[in-house]
């Protein structure tokens, strides 16, 4: 899983400056983007050679880091090595079908000991793109998983999917773009689509995920003289809220549709791995659409298969964009944590591809059964009250209560389900558009106990029963 890079440095590549002709993927970024540059400092580096005594550049073997012109001695650093100690294979830890979890990880597995050259890099200012080593690796994932042989595409580290994110709307987007949005939208995108004054198109979606038919629909009428959307963001696979997963054949329909409007897919997928068999990707299938590809920029996530806290995830992409995101990255946070960056890379080494998949089955295959209890209860009470899509990933159930005439979750959960003492998301949270009403709740059977999901889940129950019965009663 691991090799070189191609180009042999660490330094974000170059984005197109203004002035000139902006073709390929560049031209999803905006003007100020594409005019965004490293600083200074890492400027210098491509001037590194044989021969030259650098006061600003410092070089461990085969590792170059821009920053060293304030880099702290690492002999002041008061820590000699990290030791993990790994819980056993989670697949020897599973839950049993009736809801029975199995230990935490008592059983002890394997140690993976990092110290010397690579605790020393970890624990200094890093490269912008993150550590070398662990982007070969990934890149190598990316490329077995994805089938997409290297050359138009790069792979840059970010403090979780939500900065790169965040970073990606600002490369794309000036304020009071217009962006489209598969709607139900993850509430994590809203924020930084406010803060750049994005005016956000709804995008329906249906079981199979984002829908063509409204996205064709969206764009074949989009007002005339009114500047057009230059991408669409979605979370295809396990999508929260929705529990929706696009297909092979869904996807392929979208990028029909992205690559005759020109059109930026945005494909968010921190629940990729939570399927039992692996759905292929956007970035899997752009090329079969798209030539030469170039139109999805991808987000992956470790946060559901090694640790939320980590916060580390990766975007890979066509190289002018995900280079702005590196530029950004260099003015704001300059890298994302490089001791997270070697224990996740230290980790996936001593796995290898086969224990990456391995361990990626068996954290779809913990939810799964988790689903199937949670929809045996919500059944149970809620069958006659509610309807949702029984989700092939992901952690959410997207509760209908339209069944029960209710059109407006807000006051029935924030009020109502309160006072009978459950807490659930009302709908109106996943929709951008302020005053939005909606019918759904969505629930999560991620770390919830069968007794406390029973409890909750005919609380949730009695609440819409006893909402149902009162419009009822104020219609007769």
């Amino acid at each position: 899983m691991d090799s070189k890079p191609e180009d042999g440095t660490d330094m974000p590549h170059v984005v197109p400056s203004s002035g000139e002709r902006v073709s390929g993927p560049a031209r999803f970024l905006t003007e100020r983007a594409r005019n965004n540059k490293a600083d200074g400092i890492r400027g210098l580096l491509p001037l590194e050679g044989p021969g030259i005594v650098s006061f600003s550049v410092r070089k461990f073997e085969s590792f170059t880091n821009p920053d060293s012109a304030g880099r702290p001695n690492p002999t002041t650093f008061p820590f000699e090595r990290i030791t993990l100690s790994l819980k056993s294979p989670l697949e020897s830890r599973l839950p049993s079908a009736d809801g029975t979890d199995a230990p935490n990880g008592h059983s002890l597995g394997d140690e993976v000991v990092i110290e010397g050259q690579d605790l020393d890099q970890a624990l200094q200012y890093g490269p912008t793109p993150g550590l070398a080593k662990l982007r070969n690796l990934l890149t190598d994932v990316q490329e077995e998983l994805h089938k997409r042989p290297r050359g138009d595409w790069a792979v840059s580290l970010g403090s979780g999917t939500q900065d790169l994110m965040y970073k990606t709307f600002l490369a794309v987007l000036e304020p009071g773009d217009s962006v489209l949005v598969e709607t139900p939208l993850y509430a994590g995108a809203m924020p930084p689509l406010k803060a750049l004054d994005a005016n956000c198109i709804e995008v329906n979606i249906d079981d199979g995920g984002l829908s063509p038919k409204s996205l064709e629909d969206t764009l074949a009428n989009w007002p005339e003289g009114q500047k057009r959307p230059r991408c669409v963001y979605t979370n295809p696979i396990g999508c929260n809220p929705s529990g929706c997963s696009a297909g092979r054949e869904r996807k392929l329909a979208i990028l029909e549709i992205c690559k005759r409007y020109d059109i930026l897919i945005i494909e968010d997928d921190p629940y990729y791995f939570l399927t039992p068999e692996l759905i292929p990707s956007y970035f899997e299938l752009e090329p079969l659409v798209i030539s030469p590809p170039g139109q999805v920029i991808r987000f992956d996530s470790f946060s559901k298969i090694l640790s939320g806290g980590m916060r580390l995830g990766y975007a890979t992409g066509p190289t002018a964009i995900v280079s702005a995101i590196d530029v950004q990255t260099s003015g704001t946070n300059l890298h994302t944590s490089g001791v997270s960056q070697i224990l996740a890379y230290s980790l996936l080494k001593s796995w290898g591809m086969s224990g990456l998949l391995s361990h990626s089955k068996a954290v779809a295959e913990f939810y799964r059964i988790r689903r199937v209890w949670f929809e045996e209860i919500a059944r149970k009470h809620l069958s006659e009250l509610a309807d949702w899509v029984s989700p092939v990933a992901g952690m959410f159930l997207w509760i209908d209560c339209s069944k029960s005439g209710i059109d407006d979750t807000e006051r029935l959960i924030k009020v109502e389900a309160l006072a009978n003492g459950v807490l659930a998301v009302p709908g109106y949270a996943f929709y951008p558009r302020e005053g939005t009403k909606s019918s759904h709740v969505r629930v999560s059977f991620s770390e919830i106990g069968k007794e406390d999901a029973e409890l909750g889940i005919s609380r949730l129950a009695a609440t819409i029963r006893q909402k149902r019965d009162e419009l009822r009663a104020a219609k007769a």
